[in-house]
């Protein structure tokens, strides 16, 4: 991926810039969500395996395209291990980002994962800068007063979301499965949540459900963050990766709020392993990637790599 496929994000990592300096000069409006304080909490390697490892090979597999996933013949794919079944490929990469639905045989979990933007898709960009707040769908979720959510985010969404409920459904009852794992990266980082959220509203609570997001973007307003902490509760993590700025967009001026759950990568060194990473407490943690500096991004760290090497990209 060059650094021209970069630019629109780039874009709204300078709007952000420009909106942060214009409010220190020119407080107009007051926010009342203070960034947590808390201290971060080390977690170990056995961590990592047990409840990231698995979700981000899922995510990476899909950017390997749909002809070596079907065949189930990619890196990620072997290192996942054959016994994976693709029940379906979906998604154009254009409007649209791919996502898979799989059964996992050895845990018998049912996964589905999203792959994030394609910035060469102008479409797909428009979804990214499409920053206005909307209703969640009241034909898709209940009835929540006050939330307010990315309307590009939810319009993405809303394109896949009846066929991933209904294959869900199916694939729990073909194979006698009581567990599910909704992963994604960046753009489709939003859709899984939106996701975990439906499927946690329209599923048996006997199912059990796990979220596993890398470079989310904030969704939605404080009520917004409020609801996914309420919803998915504990099963939610969402990485991100040292100084990525798309995880601090859209700003917290236009009313959006992350959800609790980071995983915070610190550092990673020259093979592409994470060497720190942290539980952060709190929905917004200033030890973590809300405390990171506009002023000292680092574009590539959205892409990785976060830990093992993986990195989010059409290469190998």
């Amino acid at each position: 991926m060059s650094f021209r496929d970069y630019t629109p994000i780039l874009k709204l990592v300078f709007v952000s810039i420009f909106l942060a300096r214009f409010t220190a000069a020119f407080p107009l409006v007051h926010h009342s969500h203070p960034l947590s304080t808390d201290p971060t909490t080390e977690v170990n390697s056995d961590f990592v395996s047990a409840n990231l490892l698995r979700p981000a090979l899922f995510t990476r597999a899909i950017y390997c395209g749909e002809d070596q996933v079907t065949k189930w013949v990619c890196e990620p794919c072997k290192a996942l291990g054959s016994d994976i079944h693709v029940i379906k490929w979906g998604g154009d990469n254009n409007a649209v980002p791919n996502y898979i639905i799989a059964h996992d045989n050895s845990t018998n979990t049912i996964v589905v994962a999203h792959r994030g933007t394609n910035t060469k898709s102008l479409l797909s960009i428009l979804d990214d800068v499409e920053i206005k707040h909307v209703d969640l769908d009241k034909s898709i979720f209940k009835q929540q007063e006050k939330i307010r959510i990315h309307y590009g985010f939810q319009n993405t969404f809303k394109h896949t979301s009846s066929d991933i409920l209904a294959e869900v459904k199916e694939a729990l009852a073909e194979y006698k499965s009581q567990s599910l794992l909704i992963a994604g990266h960046s753009l489709g980082a939003t859709i899984a949540t939106l996701d975990a959220v439906m499927l946690h509203e329209q599923l048996d609570s006997s199912v059990k459900k796990t979220v596993v997001v890398f470079g989310l973007p904030r969704m939605g307003n404080e009520h917004w963050a409020n609801y996914v902490d309420s919803t998915i509760g504990p099963g939610f993590y969402r990485v991100t990766d040292r100084k990525d700025p798309v995880v601090d967009l859209p700003p917290h001026l236009l009313d959006y709020y992350h959800p609790s759950g980071e995983i915070h990568i610190e550092d990673v060194n020259t093979a592409g392993q994470a060497t720190k990473v942290v539980k952060c407490p709190g929905q917004e943690n200033k030890h973590c990637s809300a405390g990171n500096s506009v002023f000292h991004d680092a574009i590539l760290n959205h892409r990785g790599p976060y830990f093992e090497n993986i990195s989010f990209s059409c290469k190998k």
